[in-house]
């Protein structure tokens, strides 16, 4: 658990990390871009999508459904190992 100013903030970077795998993995079946995929979910550029993918961001549920949405697929397939 990570602590910031006094106040409890949780951060799972393994499971951020699969997430981002999984983003990018469909990402690019799709034949996406970073770009395209951040433009598609009203963000001005591909970085906030590459921190994503990277692990390092801890974004919010919202956020991740409308990701799975714009990649035509399910919340829950983002959770998956395989």
């Amino acid at each position: 658990m990570k602590v910031n100013k006094g106040k409890k903030q949780y951060r799972d970077n393994i499971k951020l990390k699969l997430i981002g795998e999984n983003i990018r993995k469909y990402r690019i079946a799709k034949r996406i871009t970073q770009n395209d995929l951040a433009f598609s979910c009203g963000d001005k550029d591909w970085s906030q999508i590459s921190r994503m993918e990277r692990g390092l961001v801890n974004f919010s549920v919202s956020y991740l459904f409308l990701v799975a949405e714009i990649l035509e697929i399910k919340p829950e397939d983002l959770f998956s190992n395989t």
